[in-house]
């Protein structure tokens, strides 16, 4: 069924805290879980930034100032392995947002 996701595959969105290696890969050195979601969609990467935009757009600082985030084309770019979806910043490839599938 088109509207049946209770089959879907699960995919967890978390905020990632990175250091650069000496080699010039990251390591997460931290994580912290943002969101949730199912989707039966094949362009699990459109809806990971869509659903990634609409939580940050609801995001606030503690003073109540709604904080403005650019995820537009040139700032950011989409790694993709079959279980891991990185949102790395162009400038200095680092990675920011993780989309992680999750195993039943």
């Amino acid at each position: 069924m088109k509207g049946d996701r209770k089959f879907a595959p699960l995919f967890s969105v978390w905020q990632i805290d990175a250091w650069a290696e000496g080699e010039g890969g990251w390591t997460w050195n931290d994580k912290y879980r943002l969101f949730e979601f199912r989707t039966n969609s094949l362009d699990v990467k459109r809806v990971f930034l869509k659903r990634l935009r609409r939580h940050l757009a609801d995001v606030k600082t503690p003073s109540g100032v709604v904080q403005h985030f650019n995820l537009g084309r040139g700032w950011y770019y989409v790694t993709d392995d079959w279980n891991i979806m990185e949102l790395c910043r162009r400038k200095d490839h680092c990675p920011i947002y993780a989309c992680i599938r999750e195993t039943p």
